[in-house]
């Protein structure tokens, strides 16, 4: 839990650095590409159409993979493009014609190169397998990170199984021979929901092992911890549909078990959990997919815990509350002794952390307040209210729309004594261990 999450939070703020001078507005992009891919070289060449709708800003800026040497921008309220390298990406800062009003911005950009990975092992690009979502800046990324929705169309080798957190549609034609002889075809991949991202695995020889929710894809996953690990995103699924999802429908669940080891991530329905070329006895097996029921519960959380700004003050809701009910989810499946482990690891975390909240914040809080301190103060408040009254508060917030802290303390104040709200409002703003 610990290492995935710093690697995604460092690559965040990294970013964040490199757009900080920028002065233009975050908005949600839709895009249009079409890509064609040579994985075995990793060479790459794009056309994107990128809409902004109802911008004010006087810049865009763009985050490219540094990889990408070729890169045009155009657009009919563009008027110049600068472009600087000089910090591992593709910095683009596009200048617009000013305006005061706010205006629909239409965006053309190619891009072409050589996608250079970073070792930390999340994304690559090999002849057998392919893994490419935020962190190698594959595609035009608005800098704010905002999340994305549309649509683009990859020319791959046509033995390549793809999955990916959007929906996926294979064209099935064969275009021309690549040079090294494999057959071409084309995959759409659509963002019709808002997304961090653009994600794509895919892989030779990739097997699928379905259960009712989940479906399992692996190239390389032992047979035995492949079926333990559907057990327990099975498991997670069904707490949390049990409890929050009512009559609506819940999307089955795509689990990526890539063949590397580094970090995970995930994009709600779409989990990857690097397990390289792991073998062992099943018991061995069933100890390490047990090891994985945090995380696999906190990700299917998010499907309902989400929607806060995630880079403001807010944020601590989202996450928070995910690994909250994650906690607890491991309380119904493994029992109290477990989750007793989980409080251990909040309780580290929070003796790193600073504030949670207040009310003149503006930063996003740090890792160890939303991860740690946070849901162990969660905990604590259950501990004086019961399971019973903080489920009433944990319903409405994973099946409501409150997304501001205000909103949450003012639910907590309707549902739960005043002095334990207020405890828990205090306790949001206050230094030190809770």
């Amino acid at each position: 839990m610990p290492t995935i999450r710093r690697l995604v939070c460092r690559t965040f703020v990294a970013a964040l650095v490199l757009a900080s001078t920028a002065r233009a507005q975050v908005v949600s992009p839709h895009y249009d590409g079409r890509m064609r891919l040579q994985p075995s070289s990793g060479e790459a060449t794009a056309s994107w159409q990128m809409r902004l709708p109802a911008y004010t800003g006087d810049s865009v800026v763009l985050l490219l993979n540094a990889g990408l040497t070729q890169v045009q921008v155009r657009g009919p309220l563009v008027r110049q493009v600068t472009r600087d390298t000089s910090r591992g990406l593709v910095r683009l800062t596009v200048t617009l014609s000013p305006t005061r009003q706010p205006r629909d911005i239409a965006l053309e950009i190619a891009t072409g190169g050589r996608l250079l990975i970073s070792d930390e092992g999340i994304n690559s690009v090999g002849a057998d397998y392919v893994e490419l979502g935020l962190d190698s800046f594959w595609f035009p990324v608005l800098a704010g990170f905002p999340d994305v929705r549309g649509t683009v169309r990859i020319e791959l080798p046509n033995d390549l199984h793809v999955v990916s957190g959007g929906s996926v549609a294979p064209e099935h034609r064969e275009r021309d021979a690549t040079a090294s002889g494999s057959a071409m075809r084309v995959v759409t991949i659509s963002n019709i929901g808002p997304l961090p991202d653009f994600t794509l695995t895919a892989a030779r020889g990739m097997v699928t092992l379905s259960s009712d929710q989940v479906r399992a894809h692996t190239t390389t996953a032992d047979t035995s911890l492949v079926r333990e690990m559907l057990l327990v995103t099975e498991q997670c699924s069904a707490y949390l549909r049990a409890r929050y999802a009512g009559s609506t429908p819940f999307p089955v669940v795509d689990l990526v078990l890539p063949p590397r080891s580094g970090p995970g991530y995930a994009r709600q329905r779409f989990i990857v959990v690097p397990v390289g070329s792991w073998q062992g006895s099943p018991a061995e097996a069933k100890r390490k997919a047990a090891s994985q029921t945090l995380f696999l519960c906190h990700e299917l959380a998010h499907y309902w815990s989400s929607g806060a700004v995630a880079s403001g003050p807010e944020n601590w809701l989202n996450e928070a509350f995910a690994e909250f009910v994650a906690g607890r989810a491991v309380r119904a499946i493994q029992g109290d002794s477990a989750f007793a482990r989980v409080e251990t690891q909040w309780r580290a975390r929070a003796a790193r952390a600073g504030i949670v909240w207040s009310p003149t914040a503006t930063q996003r809080p740090d890792q160890f307040a939303s991860y740690g301190k946070a849901p162990l103060l969660l905990a604590q408040l259950e501990q004086r209210v019961g399971a019973a009254a903080m489920e009433r508060v944990l319903h409405a917030y994973m099946t409501g729309a409150l997304r501001t802290t205000p909103a949450v303390l003012d639910l907590m104040m309707r549902e739960l004594p005043r002095e334990h709200a207020e405890w828990f409002r205090v306790a949001l703003q206050s230094g030190g261990m809770p």
